[in-house]
């Protein structure tokens, strides 16, 4: 069994990663949550509250909204 983390932010789907446990994967797709957020941190003027609170990241998904200009989907799927 293999567990795969995707990604698709509205324009492209990717694969971010394959892993051997789901622990592995859920581990990897807080990351990716948490990159993201830091990156607009340094980049732009970080992420309004707002978004936030409509954003949320759990053990096999994850959403995240930038200032209704762009949204970030993550998914742990098993294959």
């Amino acid at each position: 069994m293999k567990v795969l983390l995707i990604h698709t932010d509205g324009c492209s789907i990717d694969v971010v990663g394959k892993y051997n446990t789901k622990e592995e994967a859920c581990k990897q797709l807080n990351f990716e949550y948490e990159r993201k957020i830091e990156y607009q941190e340094m980049f732009s003027n970080g992420i309004d509250p707002e978004w936030m609170k409509s954003s949320h990241c759990d053990n096999e998904e994850a959403i995240l909204y930038i200032n209704g200009e762009e949204v970030h989907v993550w998914q742990i799927v098993t294959a």
